[in-house]
């Protein structure tokens, strides 16, 4: 940590998805070969990105390599300053992630924050009042075809035009 967190949670673990704590592991391995090759050259400052020597990234580097990338990409990056934070949110929403797991996840302090963060789930809403409209107005059922049936009969008429059907043939 190079600078004072803006709060007390702001200190506790990160949640990692299982799905790239292989990536993670495999970054902390060629990491180690650079602090072994690097030897008395190698500056530790316990970040899992690094330079080559072991100094913190240097965030006006990091962010016009970044712009670069975007350019690269032909994305817009008109407001990019919290773009992980918004697509976090959004894509834990979007998966059916209740607000306050998000907002934890976030580490935001207040829900109405992690609304401004998240973006609506417009597919899951129209999904969602579709589903509500067919519990009060039940979609229309086809009419029946024609019936070779009448109303009235038996079973027992049916039996008997079923034995008289077999006479004829």
């Amino acid at each position: 940590m190079f600078t004072r967190p803006k709060t007390k949670k702001s200190t506790n673990p990160v949640p990692i998805p299982p799905a790239f704590i292989p990536y993670l592991i495999a970054h902390k391995a060629q990491q180690d070969e650079l602090r072994e090759a690097g030897g008395e050259l190698w500056q530790e400052h316990q970040a899992v990105f690094a330079r080559a020597d072991g100094r913190p990234i240097d965030p006006r580097e990091d962010w016009a390599e970044f712009k670069e990338l975007l350019a690269e990409a032909g994305i817009d990056d008109r407001r990019l300053y919290d773009g992980s934070r918004h697509t976090a949110g959004t894509i834990l929403n979007e998966l059916g992630v209740d607000m306050p797991t998000i907002m934890e996840i976030l580490r935001h302090t207040q829900i109405s924050q992690t609304r401004r963060y998240v973006k609506g789930r417009s597919h899951l809403s129209k999904d969602a009042m579709r589903r509500m409209g067919n519990a009060f107005l039940p979609a229309p059922q086809p009419a029946p075809g024609p019936s070779t049936e009448t109303g009235t009969e038996t079973e027992d008429r049916r039996a008997a035009r079923s034995r008289r059907r077999r006479r004829i043939r």
